[in-house]
């Protein structure tokens, strides 16, 4: 780091050394030495602080610290100058200049004692007594700062990883355990909780089953005792115990799905191998489940479309490559996705299955392909409160994270806050209504009405009405005169929002945008609805005339091959076979389902598919990245990201 202009350091060392010493603040009570202390920010203040923390991102850290000194010379008094000196004493405690930094946080407690960030402070003087080897010190001030830090879950999070790592340095694995305890309950994002998750495998790591009796014997939290029954079940499989372990492991992570250890607890299960013997294997297939009769049997036959294109793909690229599909019937009853799953399984011998395409036979062979062992990427969106899937990743879209995405457009960057949703009585309609508003209500939007209407309605007035008479009750005086929304979900399909949308005018509903679901993702969105979905706004990860070159690419050999647009389906089932491929290419040393399972959640980190870029969530879940399309001068235009 370059040198700081000598006139702000100068300053600085003079007020430092009012106080001497690297005490914690918890030994003494300090003194107000700012009488005039306030919390009032001066607006210049304010303007120089951004500046520091625009040049401190950018890599300046001279020039951030000349603005921060520059704050504490200008205003001293005030609670901008406090935290400006924190900030000082952070760079200086990253740096290791650690006599230093504790002058600073030791400055900012004995003069600040009533700023609201001098807590944080107590922690960076810990911090910095624990670099110095003073870990009893640190010990002693720990927990009266824990306690005095209630409504600062920052604090009490960042002190609880400061005496994990310490106590595991003392490999005192109960106390150190007992600190992650802590920790979790000020634990908020899936970010803090795997950080801290982290650190408590490895205090674990290293305890026996003597050291597991004594922290079972402490009574700890459901959330809690997962880490114990996990470091219990790799005792367990390493002695030999692997169905023990196995059966252990899968209880815990049903009843806790979404835990930060279930991606460990996923890879332990596979691990120790599969539970029911006699099933065959040929890496060269692939097998697919999807309707091959009835009248679902025209969604098996998009699915298939989209799988030989991927085929054609991925021949083209790899010739010498021997791998086939052997697609069966999903059914519409539980016998028939049975019988059809047991013959891909135990027949021919498939190393991984794509499908099933329909929620009853989801249910049917996913609890079967989990308990085998057999890699599969559903075509299915997942059900809430199933649980998490050891070897089973659904790669159909979210509902939830689609309209996440679509309200949280509207808020940021519309800066909507009325919304109503006008829905079908049906399944779908029902489950997409709730979703929106709980989105809604997250994002501190506000719900103004929904209101249903039959299926193959053409006339909404009546559900229109209800739509708009719930509204106005719920709406401010002063919006009454005009639409009390800003924007009006109508999670259906385009040849139904062509319907509703000429009778809003007629119903007094004007100005509010329209916002659908990928059920609008098609081009004739403008025709249907015209000028009555002009700025209309829709979620998906995947338009057919996107300007993405995948998807330019992808449109155009699929329609010289079948001679019309692909839909979101064949492009699934395209993105899907792809990735499996990839990750079966991917397989280093032997050839396995688990080896397999394992590639694909490498690959799926990282994939850029037709249907948008993936990763692999906390809980093990196949995630994307959804856009937004919007309708404008009679075009759809990609409006995010």
């Amino acid at each position: 780091m370059g040198a700081y202009k000598k006139g702000g350091w100068f300053f600085c060392l003079v007020i430092l050394t009012i106080l001497t010493g690297c005490a914690g603040g918890g030994k003494q009570t300090p003194p107000n030495l700012s009488a005039s202390f306030t919390t009032v920010t001066p607006p210049d203040a304010q303007r120089l602080y951004r500046e520091a923390e625009k040049s401190y991102r950018a890599g300046d850290t001279p020039g951030a610290m000349d603005v921060w000194h520059k704050i504490v010379r200008g205003y001293p008094g005030t609670a901008i100058a406090a935290r400006s000196m924190n900030k000082m004493g952070e760079v200086y405690l990253a740096e290791d200049r650690l006599d230093l930094a504790a002058r600073y946080f030791n400055y900012i407690v004995y003069e600040y004692p009533s700023w609201e960030g001098v807590r944080a402070a107590r922690l960076n003087q810990l911090k910095v007594l624990a670099r110095m080897g003073k870990q009893k010190e640190v010990m002693r001030e720990a927990v009266p700062l824990f306690r005095d830090s209630q409504g600062h879950p920052g604090v009490r999070l960042g002190l609880a990883k400061l005496m994990v790592g310490i106590y595991n340095g003392r490999n005192d694995i109960e106390t150190s355990f007992e600190w992650s305890s802590r920790g979790f309950s000020s634990a908020k994002t899936a970010e803090q909780k795997q950080t801290l998750s982290d650190l408590t495998k490895q205090t674990l790591a290293r305890a026996g089953e003597g050291d597991l009796k004594k922290l079972y014997g402490k009574k700890p939290g459901d959330f809690m005792r997962v880490f114990l029954d996990f470091r219990r079940a790799q005792i367990e499989a390493a002695n030999g115990q692997k169905e023990k372990a196995r059966r252990e492991l899968a209880q815990d992570l049903s009843q806790n799905p979404g835990h930060p250890l279930a991606q460990d607890i996923q890879a332990v299960i596979r691990s120790v191998g599969v539970v029911e013997g006699g099933i065959a294997f040929n890496a060269d297939k692939i097998g697919v489940m999807v309707p091959l009769k009835g009248t679902n049997s025209v969604y098996g036959d998009m699915v298939i479309r989209g799988l030989n294109l991927a085929m054609a793909d991925w021949r083209n690229t790899h010739p010498n490559d021997n791998i086939t599909l052997d697609i069966k019937d999903a059914g519409l009853d539980p016998d028939t996705a049975a019988r059809s799953y047991n013959e891909l399984v135990k027949k021919d011998g498939v190393m991984a299955i794509v499908g099933p395409l329909g929620a009853q036979a989801n249910r049917t062979v996913i609890p079967l392909a989990n308990r085998q062992g057999v890699p599969m990427l559903s075509l299915t969106q997942k059900d809430e409160g199933t649980g998490s899937d050891t070897f089973v990743l659904h790669a159909f879209i979210d509902s939830r994270d689609l309209v996440n995405t679509l309200v949280r457009y509207c808020r940021e960057k519309l800066n909507f806050k009325r919304f109503a949703c006008l829905y079908p009585d049906d399944r779908y309609g029902q489950k997409l209504s709730k979703i929106f508003a709980e989105a809604v209500q997250k994002s501190g939007g506000q719900m103004m009405a929904s209101a249903s209407y039959t299926e193959k309605s053409t006339d909404f007035s009546a559900a229109l009405k209800a739509l708009m008479d719930i509204s106005k009750k719920n709406a401010p005086l002063e919006s009454i005169e005009g639409t009390p929304f800003d924007a009006l979900f109508i999670p259906d399909q385009v040849s139904t929002l062509s319907l509703i949308a000429p009778q809003l005018p007629y119903n007094n509903i004007v100005g509010a945008t329209l916002v659908g679901t990928n059920l609008w993702s098609e081009p004739s969105l403008v025709q249907a609805g015209g000028v009555y979905v002009d700025h209309a706004l829709f979620a998906t990860s995947f338009y057919p005339q996107s300007q993405n070159p995948k998807v330019v690419a992808f449109e155009k050999e699929y329609e010289a091959q079948y001679h019309a647009a692909p839909t979101y389906l064949e492009a699934q089932a395209y993105d899907a076979l792809t990735l499996l491929l990839e990750a079966r290419s991917g397989q280093g040393g032997e050839v396995n389902r688990n080896a397999l399972f394992q590639s694909l959640l490498e690959q799926a980190k990282n994939f850029e598919g037709v249907t948008g870029n993936y990763s692999v969530g906390p809980g093990g879940d196949l995630v994307r990245q959804y856009s937004v399309f919007q309708v404008k001068n009679g075009s759809i235009e990609q409006v995010y990201p």
